[in-house]
Order: C-alpha cells, then structure tokens, then sequence
C-alpha cells in the first residue's frame, strides 16, 4: 500500500487531453489502461467491471503485467505492443478471458503506454457455441444425405419394379382383352346373352387392367425424369374432342353429358399426346366421382400472366368435391384423399398429369366448383404471335 501510494505522488497530475480520454473510455465497451513505465497510472470503470472490483484504485500502482494471467501467448508490456490473448484477474473475481494490445505509445521513447482490454469471454461463449452447432450441422448434413441415398436407392427399386411388374402383366392382358373382344364379335361362333354379358365383363376388366399397367408405366416414366415431349403450335380444341369422342361410352353408360366451352381458337406449345393423355386422365376422373345424370364441362381461354400468354384448361365435375387440406396433397404420387380412396386404381395419375403439364412450362390446380363438386385448372403456354 505505501509503495503504491507513493507511486500515485509521483505520476503526473491528469492534463486535460487524458481526463477527456478516460471520460470517452468509460463510455466504451472496451476497457482503457494508461501506463508509465510499466505500471498502471490510470483505466477506466470497465476495468474493475471485467474484473469483478468495485472501483480501479485497486489497480493503480500495480505493475501492468501482473493484472493478467498467460493462456499461452505471454503477457502484455511495453516490450510486446502487439495484441496478446490472456486472462484477467484479480483478488475479488474470477480470470476473464481478454485480449490487450497497446493503442498509443508503442513507438514512443515515452513510457506512458495506453492499453486496450477487450473482453473475449463471450466471444470464446461463442465461438465454443458455433462450433458445437457447426458440429451438430455437420453430422444432421451427414443424416441428411444417409437419407436421402436411401430415398434415391428406394425410388430407384420401386421404379424398376413397376416397370418390370408393368410389362410382365401386359402381355397376358393383352391376350386377354384381345379374346374378349374376338369372343363378342361373333367370329367364332354365337353367344347367347349370358355368355354376352359374363365376356363383356371381362372385356371392361380387361381395359381397366390395361389402364392400370399404362399407368404404372408412364409413372416409372414421368417420375424417374423429364418427359420427353414433341412440342406443335396447335389449337387445342380438337385435343378436347379427341378425349371427349374416346370417352364417350363411358358418359354414355353414367348418362352424364359432356360440354365443351372454348373461348376462341385457343392456340398453344404444347404436345399432343400428353395434353390428351392429362386431359383423359381429369375427365376420366370426373366421369367416375360424377353423379348419374349430371353434366361435366371441358373448358379452355387464353390467359396472361406476369407478362406471359398461357391457354387455361379445366375440367369442372359435378362429383362431392376435395376437401381444401387435399387440395395438393392429391397431386403426389400414391396418394388418395376422401371419397377416392375406394375407386381403384393407384392414385398416380394426378401426379403424372401435374409432371405432364409441367414439362410444358405451365401449371395446374384443384379448385372449390361454385355449386358443389371440383374444378381441375392447367395451363400450357400460348402458341407465339402471328403463327
């Protein structure tokens, strides 16, 4: 105590440029020591904060160095100006990692020395903190791609089996169907209405299990990549009719009707066979969740959008409608919502019809019908001016 009180007789009385230094530096984040000749002449109130003190006279005096703790990169003095990592410490609190470094009077023949103490141990907090999140991102990356090489390997083996399941049943199917309808032709003999009925059962079943086998394999198809399209400006009017003649045993065997509504020659880019193939898909869906004797309707108008020319098509049913919760999950693969359930079939021609429409650059939708039942919305880009 007396040495230091003896030191403190001897040091320079404050000037006016330090007393405004140590009024700045108690605003400071940062802690400011001011030295002369090695020893602690002056600091600011966050020195006695970082080191738990209630006030820095307990400093004054002390020699610079022996306020801190070496971490392994030495101690501060007037001999190392450049920035050291250390800890401090005193009597009354625990070491505080901090980092010091000489701000002014390094080069000076002068022993008067000012300090910056910096505060690291919320850094080191953070940096302790970052790496273990760093750590745990790296091993839920690792989980990540584990599952999803897995999710590949299994989309993988389950399109390979729809394309070998598909093709082993074809070739029966096939056979099957074809002597159906040779039995009903009448070319090899007569059938009384029994027999008539019993093949013309098989006969439908038949073409349903082909539609089924053509699904599984434009699903093996669509989902493992791009579809390939052949791409023709072209009104999209006799692609409705198309469908809408191919279909038509089928209305006619529910009495449903089917109208057709399209608003000008609605040309677009698009191609043919899978327009016509989305197209069957959404009718064939509305003929089967359409009440007897209702009305489905066909409709296609030129649209833009953010400065773009598409031709929206859509295909309204008068069937009991999607619930809003399904609304998207409908058009993923296997997936059937409500009152589908219990229809048949695999639940993969919503999806392929969405990759379809897709492929063209356009998009599509289910949406509320007013009145009851749904409204299945595509578009497909307009075909280009002056063509």
């Amino acid at each position: 105590m007396i040495e230091r009180l003896a030191f403190e007789r001897r040091g320079a009385p404050d000037v006016p440029e330090e007393k405004a230094l140590r009024r700045v530096g108690d605003a400071l984040a940062d802690a400011l020591v001011g030295t002369r000749a090695g020893r602690v002449v002056w600091a600011t109130r966050r020195l006695a904060e970082l080191a738990a003190e209630p006030d820095v006279t307990a400093f004054l005096g002390c020699p610079f160095p022996a306020i801190f703790e070496d971490s392994g990169e030495g101690l501060p003095n007037d001999d190392v100006p450049e920035a050291v990592s250390c800890r401090l410490r005193f009597d009354a609190g625990e070491p505080v990692a901090v980092s010091v470094r000489c701000l002014f009077g390094a080069e000076s023949e002068s022993p008067d020395r000012i300090w910056l103490v910096r505060d690291e141990s919320r850094l080191r907090t953070l940096e302790a903190e970052l790496l273990r999140a760093s750590r745990e991102l790296h091993a839920a990356n690792r989980e990540v791609a584990t599952l999803r090489e897995r999710l590949r390997r299994e989309r993988d083996d389950r399109e390979e089996l729809l394309t070998v399941v598909s093709h082993e049943l074809r070739t029966p199917a096939t056979v099957i169907l074809g002597y159906a309808k040779l039995l009903l032709s009448g070319r090899v003999g007569e059938l009384n209405a029994d027999q008539r009925r019993f093949i013309d059962e098989t006969r439908k079943s038949g073409e349903r299990l082909n539609r089924f086998i053509e699904d599984l394999l434009e699903s093996a198809r669509c989902l493992s990549g791009e579809p390939v399209l052949e791409v023709c400006e072209r009104s999209v009017l006799p692609t409705v009719r198309s469908v809408a003649n191919m279909l038509k045993p089928l209305l006619d065997e529910r009495r449903l009707e089917l109208r057709i509504d399209c608003a000008g020659p609605c040309r677009a880019r698009f191609d043919p066979a899978r327009i016509e193939q989305v197209l069957t898909n959404l009718v064939g869906n509305a003929i089967k969740f359409s009440a007897e004797g209702g009305t489905i309707e066909v409709g296609a108008r030129e649209i833009s959008r953010a400065d773009e020319s598409f031709v929206e098509m859509e295909v309204c049913d008068c069937g009991p409608g999607v619930e809003d919760a399904d609304r998207e999950r409908i058009f993923e693969p296997y997936v059937r919502a409500g009152e589908t359930r219990g229809a048949g079939g695999l639940g993969l021609g919503l999806a392929i019809a969405r990759r379809s429409v897709e492929s063209h650059g356009g998009s599509s939708a289910c949406l509320p019908r007013e009145g009851g039942g749904s409204r299945f919305v595509f578009t497909v880009p307009a075909a280009s001016e002056g063509e």
